[in-house]
């Protein structure tokens, strides 16, 4: 968390959290593990109370423009389908609010993680949430000015656990996502670079402090950072530095999860350069390349969602909100849990391809998968007329004609009709939705629905 060479040990069960130190100091985070499930103001400040590792960043100049505005919301659908990583610049109440320029920081360093990051490994690349701006994809920034005042948010725990609070008060609470925030604000100790967390299974924070460690990467404490949250690098790693640098690598300096970093660039560093610790490795402790926050290149899928009449469809995990057909492309094997949105006046009908039923469509993504919606109104109506002496009657109660009656029936349940002749009289025909001589009929009631009963004199 400091300068000094001696960090703090940390031993925390249910979150880890990491903590960036400058230049010369000793880069700092634990990876999430242990039962993991929750993230509070209280059980941050408890982590960096009980302890957290320094981390590092390297200079980087800006070099991009980000060409959005200011927001307070995730702008959805994301481009990119699958679990994101949310960027979001925050500042203290009384904070001057330096987006406009600060956001060209961010960019860059969002292309510049994404850069390394495929220098190192040709077929993962962390999921940026992107969005449509004017000059083209582009991070989807979002602005957080938060209740307190910088003067109340000096110490790591309370920074921490307010950034926490104030994303969840906000909206942004998803636990399919990892909230990459800067936080543009007074820290208590100008060596503290940042901060990370993470449920394993869920939401995560990192935070880079940009007015701490002047002279060092912004890129490269958020890629370190975010990495945690990844859960780099897990328990039992074989070069797993001892206490008190547990949750980084001590066999290689150019490992960006090496407990020490100087003021080089984030190319300078090394994604698990043995592939023996926490990125591609072949044993059975848990893998960061395997993260569902990271795009698989090598395993691209097209998703296609086929939707008939008026409503919407929407995926638990970002990225597929469609009001027509749509496709989409995800990681293969990613588990969506589709909600369909009737339009007013209508309902869902019925999922079908790679879904049943009509409530929550659970479907894995996988090679020549489609799933349909349909949609139709609440109610069609049947109506009926009858030729000669007989009447009409329905398997729900409404229809008794004689000579005509009309009744609005749910949609798209099956209705009955059964004709029954008066005496001296038979059945000749139906028409219109029904045909042939048998006294039954059934109608799909899958759309306005006409039919007649033609009724003839017995001959004598």
């Amino acid at each position: 968390m400091r300068r000094s060479p001696t960090p703090w040990s940390l031993a925390v069960a249910l979150m880890v959290v990491a903590v960036g130190g400058a230049a010369g100091g000793t880069v700092g985070a634990g990876s999430a593990r242990g039962q993991v499930r929750e993230l509070t103001f209280e059980t941050a400040k408890a982590a960096v109370a009980a302890g957290a590792l320094p981390v590092v960043r390297a200079t980087a100049q800006a070099t991009a423009t980000w060409c959005g505005t200011s927001s307070q919301v995730d702008l959805t659908p994301n481009v990119v389908a699958g679990n994101p990583v949310h960027w979001v610049y925050a500042i203290p109440s009384d904070g001057q609010d330096r987006l406009s320029s600060l956001a060209n920081t961010m960019q860059t360093d969002a292309e510049a993680i994404d850069a390394w990051w495929r220098t190192q490994d040709t077929t993962r690349v962390p999921r940026n949430d992107l969005t449509e701006l004017s000059c083209g994809l582009q991070i989807d920034l979002s602005s957080l000015r938060m209740q307190q005042p910088g003067s109340q948010l000096a110490s790591p725990g309370e920074v921490f656990g307010a950034v926490f609070a104030a994303l969840a008060a906000a909206g942004f609470r998803s636990t399919h996502a990892k909230y990459l925030v800067y936080f543009d604000g007074p820290v208590s100790d100008a060596n503290v670079c940042g901060q990370g967390a993470s449920d394993p299974f869920g939401i995560g924070l990192a935070v880079v402090y940009f007015q701490a460690c002047q002279g060092v990467s912004t890129a490269a404490v958020a890629a370190h950072e975010l990495l945690h949250t990844l859960g780099a690098v897990p328990r039992g790693a074989p070069h797993e530095c001892p206490e008190p640098d547990v949750g980084h690598t001590c066999d290689d300096t150019i490992d960006l999860m090496y407990p020490s970093i100087d003021v080089s660039p984030l190319s300078n560093r090394a994604l698990d350069p043995g592939r023996d610790d926490y990125y591609g490795h072949a044993g059975s402790w848990p893998d960061s390349q395997d993260s569902p926050w990271l795009v698989q290149l090598d395993r691209q899928v097209p998703f296609t969602l086929t939707i008939t009449g008026p409503g919407a469809v929407a995926a638990d995990v970002p990225g597929l909100q469609c009001a027509a057909s749509c496709t989409t492309t995800w990681n293969a094997d990613t588990r969506l849990g589709l909600a369909a949105t009737p339009g007013t006046g209508t309902k869902l009908v019925r999922w079908g391809g790679g879904c049943s039923g009509a409530s929550i469509c659970n479907v894995v993504v996988a090679p020549g998968g489609t799933v349909t919606a349909l949609f139709a109104p609440l109610v069609y109506r049947l109506t009926v007329n009858v030729s000669g002496r007989g009447t009409v009657r329905s398997s729900r109660s409404g229809i008794t004609c004689r000579p005509r009656c009309s009744v609005a029936f749910p949609s798209y349940v099956p209705i009955r009709l059964t004709a029954a002749p008066a005496k001296g009289w038979r059945l000749r025909s139906w028409s219109g939705a029904c045909r042939g001589s048998r006294l039954a009929c059934t109608v799909p009631m899958s759309a306005a629905t006409r039919a007649r009963a033609i009724f003839v004199r017995v001959k004598s």
